[in-house]
């Protein structure tokens, strides 16, 4: 009897380790919104081959939200370790992309993970590449064009 007590203590404490979380929390804070209309799209894209482009990145996951405040939060559950990147904009003409220029430069408000500097256009992947070995939080500005 014993021994078939420690079995079943044994098997129920190795389940117990395999039903752990398939994942980690990514807590996404959205800040600096001037305008509180519109949708806004946002990916987190799998970075480890930073030298592949923003648009032949795997797609991990994908989210929309209404801007109902000048900041928003978003918590993305059960994410895997990785290397990511995320980027959003705010469609502010509710046609479902990004709106560029001729140029490439975007005319709706943009953001990415690590707020990188944007004066030379978009950032690229490697800029934006954050690692994610755990729970934690992240702060993404939101980002305009400058007028000339």
């Amino acid at each position: 009897m014993y021994k078939i007590v420690i079995f079943a203590f044994t098997v129920l404490f190795s389940f117990k380790l395999f039903a752990v979380e398939q994942g980690y929390s990514l807590d996404v804070s959205f800040a600096k919104f001037r305008q509180v209309e519109g949708q806004s799209h946002f990916q987190v894209l799998d970075c480890s081959n930073t030298a592949l482009a923003w648009d032949d990145l795997p797609e991990v996951r994908a989210q929309n939200f209404t801007v109902t405040s000048y900041e928003h939060k978003v918590t993305i559950k059960e994410l895997p370790e990785g290397h990511y990147c995320l980027r959003f904009f705010q469609d502010l003409n509710a046609n479902g992309i990004l709106d560029v220029s001729s140029s490439s430069i975007p005319k709706e408000p943009v953001g990415f993970s690590n707020n990188p500097n944007l004066m030379m256009g978009l950032p690229s992947p490697e800029n934006s590449m954050f690692d994610f070995t755990s729970s934690k939080a992240i702060k993404v500005n939101v980002n305009y064009k400058k007028r000339r």
